[in-house]
């Protein structure tokens, strides 16, 4: 699967996530080895490396999934012409995955771009946005699922991912994850998010041929296509949850500082 910093990954080159990753882990080694750190006896350059490391943790694995809300011709699915017919969609973006490293992580929030409102009474538009592990190509797991909402048209960025499972677990090894969204399947639902048929890859099912994404850890591999050229237009935040650990490590960082500068 192609990741969103692919042309990095192909030359080698670290991505200022995989950068602030990498720190973030090195210093929790240190931690956890119980090496025993004096302020007397860090150097500059260590100095320098943990403030970086505290500028890491805050923001550490913090990562966009999908290809985002800006579509150059976006067009919505096909409407619901009655309060009776079922358009509901479910879209997992193959294209714009990302690679993450094990941790805790949490979806803090998604953005997207919709179509208006429906004018046919009864038509709604309800929505929410989801996370999968990629198992194999067509099988994913939901990892994290969030709140159904009824959306705004044109882009809205930042929209609370929220529900009660946007908190996921990455195992040993790592997972290459992916950015979903669904609307419930019932009568009058129609998708808005909109599309743009020209580029990329979706995992596309519809209200013939899904499995729910609302339950976390079910399986996905039900869908009416796999990999349709066809880009839809959200993404979802992800953020790293730090251990405790972590930040304990950067307060005691901060109290070398105030010693060597008092010595």
């Amino acid at each position: 699967m192609a990741s969103r910093e692919g042309t990095k990954r192909e030359t080698g080159e670290k991505t200022r996530d995989e950068q602030q990753n990498l720190l973030f882990l090195r210093w929790r080694t240190v931690l956890h080895s119980g090496t025993r750190i004096s302020p007397t006896h860090m150097s500059p350059r260590a100095f320098i490396t943990l403030g970086a490391a505290f500028a890491a943790i805050s923001t550490a694995g913090a990562v966009t999934v999908g290809f985002g809300p800006n579509l150059n011709n976006g067009a919505q699915d096909t409407p619901a012409g009655n309060s009776g017919a079922n358009q509901m969609r479910q879209n997992i973006n193959i294209t714009n995955t990302v690679d993450l490293a094990p941790g805790v992580y949490r979806a803090t929030s998604w953005s997207y771009n919709a179509a208006p409102d429906s004018t046919v009474p009864g038509v709604t538009q309800p929505v929410f946005p989801f996370i999968t592990r990629i198992n194999s190509p067509g099988n994913h797991t939901v990892l994290a699922s969030g709140a159904t909402i009824d959306t705004e048209p044109g882009i809205q960025n930042g929209v609370a991912f929220g529900g009660a499972n946007d908190t996921f677990t990455i195992p040993l090894g790592g997972a290459t994850i992916a950015a979903g969204i669904q609307n419930p399947s019932q009568a009058g639902v129609q998708n808005s998010i909109l599309t743009d048929t020209s580029f990329g890859q979706t995992d596309h099912a519809n209200s013939g041929n899904f499995d729910d994404a609302a339950s976390v850890g079910a399986t996905l591999d039900s869908r009416s296509f796999g990999g349709l050229t066809r880009t839809y237009g959200f993404s979802v935040e992800v953020e790293l949850i730090p251990e405790p650990s972590s930040l304990a490590l950067v307060g005691l960082g901060g109290l070398f500082l105030l010693r060597r500068r008092r010595s």
